[in-house]
């Protein structure tokens, strides 16, 4: 059985079809993500969702066209952000992304910013992103008051597919709004009502694989889910922990305890009875691309070209001196440059320097070992209320595969031995599943991962 699995990520937008008889990968589709809006000549953190729907549209239709047996569809997508949707079931306005740092502004005269106060207000902790932070935002700056709905990018387009006419999410998106009871596995009515947020214009709230219904009367299309659990699925992770790496990072580790509080650490739905630890980092992978333009800058003052490989370049000459003595001798570099969720105001910084490791290679590998520590960092906040023996990292995202050195200084930083999956579209692969366990062709989410096929990958 074939099943379609669409992904709606930042930079990109790609679909993969997946046998579920023998877990291949058929093929993926797929498309660069450049819609970002710009306004005065910058790049704000809005994307044009109109762009980003066609895109998903045609990438949908090229598949089914090459395999016309395709018998049902997944969805997934970045988490967070959130369209606006009008009656009639249109978009109201553009995605306002994961990125998006209205709640760092300061809320009137609070002293406190938009995410803080209504931190404060509600008794849940929220950051800028989350989607109702957005809409408390455009609340009070009276933005796209008039719209009916609310509703992840992926879980419209989902719901589009089906031909829905009210936004249905998974829990798996509707936490990652904010403001949302793990209990009860619903928004808080108390909560919204605080923070003066009309429960009217929230999407309808599922816990399982629900078919929403038929893309041209045919195809079933399953509910949409978080990108970050349709990862976590598609990796094929059980007891190990996996490290995804890409624009941003994270770590997960599924419980089955019911841990509603983590400081500093999200608690994620995954199915019915399971929730997954998840650290953030709003940097991750980014800080190695903004390291690779500094060194552009330094190529360009001398009057060269930068090389395309650069990334490769970068890597190789972080491998010439030796690994023990880079870690005993070596600088220190926290890659915090977009800060964190819980400290917006957060810097990046270089320490430990010398006159002998002010190197390339040496700060390039501190850049890397920076990355691996702050995701080391959250692992040891689960930890302490973590009961099961982790026994491998599983890594997924470009950060990783295209990187053989990151994935040894994983393997160092927590001991463990990582291994990658051999699809690459993790994500995609992962919502495939999700929806082929909706028809009824894998009857547990346990079943669905058995097919997920594993590559060990050493330098």
């Amino acid at each position: 059985m074939l099943a379609l699995g669409l992904d709606i990520g930042t930079s990109k937008i790609c679909v993969s079809v997946i046998d579920g008889k023998t877990g291949n990968c058929r093929e993926t589709f797929e498309t660069v993500n450049d819609t970002f809006i710009t306004v005065d000549e910058k790049q704000t953190e809005m994307q044009d969702a109109e762009t980003i729907l066609t895109k998903a549209y045609t990438l949908i239709e090229t598949a089914l066209s090459k395999y016309p047996d395709i018998q049902c569809i997944g969805v997934t997508g970045q988490m967070h952000g959130i369209v606006y949707i009008n009656e009639d079931f249109s978009l109201a306005g553009p995605l306002f992304t994961w990125q998006y740092k209205s709640g760092d502004l300061q809320y009137q005269d609070s002293g406190l910013s938009y995410a803080d106060y209504l931190s404060e207000l509600t008794g849940y902790k929220m950051a800028t992103g989350f989607g109702l932070t957005t809409v408390f935002y455009h609340l009070h700056e009276k933005i796209y008051c008039n719209a009916c709905y609310i509703s992840t990018i992926h879980g419209y387009i989902a719901c589009c597919l089906a031909g829905c006419k009210k936004p249905v999410l998974h829990s798996t998106d509707a936490q990652s709004l904010g403001l949302y009871n793990l209990k009860n596995n619903a928004f808080d009515k108390k909560a919204l009502k605080a923070a003066g947020i009309d429960l009217s214009i929230l999407p309808d709230v599922v816990n399982s694989p629900v078919i929403l219904g038929k893309y041209k009367n045919n195809i079933p299309v399953c509910v949409a889910i978080g990108d970050n659990q349709a990862g976590f699925i598609g990796s094929g992770c059980d007891n190990d922990i996996l490290i995804n790496i890409g624009t941003g990072s994270q770590i997960s580790l599924k419980t089955d305890k019911t841990v509603l509080q983590c400081p500093d650490i999200e608690i994620r739905p995954l199915s019915e009875d399971k929730h997954i630890f998840t650290g953030a980092s709003l940097c991750g992978g980014r800080a190695f691309a903004i390291l690779k333009s500094f060194y552009e800058d330094v190529i360009k003052m001398g009057g060269a070209v930068p090389p395309d490989n650069l990334y490769d370049i970068m890597i190789n000459n972080a491998k010439k001196s030796d690994i023990k003595n880079r870690s005993v001798n070596g600088p220190s570099f926290s890659t915090l440059f977009c800060g964190t969720r819980n400290n917006p105001s957060a810097k990046a910084g270089i320490t430990d320097l010398t006159a002998d490791n002010f190197t390339a290679g040496d700060i390039t590998y501190a850049a890397l070992k920076g990355i691996a520590d702050e995701l080391y960092a959250m692992y040891e906040s689960i930890e302490k209320y973590d009961t099961l023996k982790r026994n491998r990292l599983i890594g997924s995202g470009n950060g990783i595969r295209k990187n053989p050195l990151l994935r040894r200084i994983l393997e160092e930083t927590f001991s463990l031995p990582l291994s990658v999956t051999e699809n690459i579209e993790e994500a995609a692969f992962g919502a495939a599943l999700y929806a082929l366990i909706a028809t009824g062709y894998f009857a547990s989410l346990e079943q669905a991962q058995s097919i997920v096929k594993f590559e060990d990958i050493y330098e």
